[in-house]
């Protein structure tokens, strides 16, 4: 059973992705617009009453928006990936595996935020303010925990 659950999330996170990716492209917007320009045409066309026009438009401003926020959010969450990954990347003490956290499922995200705690615990121990640590370090020891167990 845990199979198919994992199965599943796998398949939702990719569906989710694309779905994400494709929403967010400017071909998408230029079709949506293409179609509420059609709808409000056959509105007029057919004589509507202004107040089922006036709907209508309300409801195509919506519409659109939905295509105008997933880009930004879209362009949004690229930029910091890149601001992020540059952060990781030029920091001595950080662990080199998250650069392009974002790739990873969430399933990865779930224990390495348990790792992360971990590590913050570690470090509220040594009742230290200032105090350098990586997730390299709870992830070796957690190694080392391991050994000693197989052993």
């Amino acid at each position: 059973m845990k199979k198919v659950i994992h199965f599943l999330e796998e398949k939702f996170e990719l569906f989710t992705e694309k779905i994400s990716m494709v929403l967010g492209h400017s071909f998408t917007f230029f079709i949506a617009i293409l179609i509420v320009i059609a709808w409000i045409s056959l509105d007029i066309i057919r004589s509507s009453s202004w107040h089922e026009i006036v709907n209508d438009l309300i409801f195509s401003f919506t519409f659109l928006m939905v295509f105008i926020l997933q880009k930004m959010q879209n362009k949004f969450s690229a930029v910091m990936n890149i601001k992020l990954n540059e952060l990781v990347a030029s920091h001595e003490n950080a662990s080199n595996r998250l650069i392009k956290a974002e790739d990873m499922t969430e399933e990865d995200i779930r224990k390495l935020s348990a790792y992360y705690a971990t590590l913050s615990a570690s470090l509220g121990k040594k009742n230290s303010h200032i105090g350098a640590g990586s997730i390299e370090h709870v992830l070796n020891d957690d190694d080392d925990k391991n050994e000693k167990l197989n052993e």
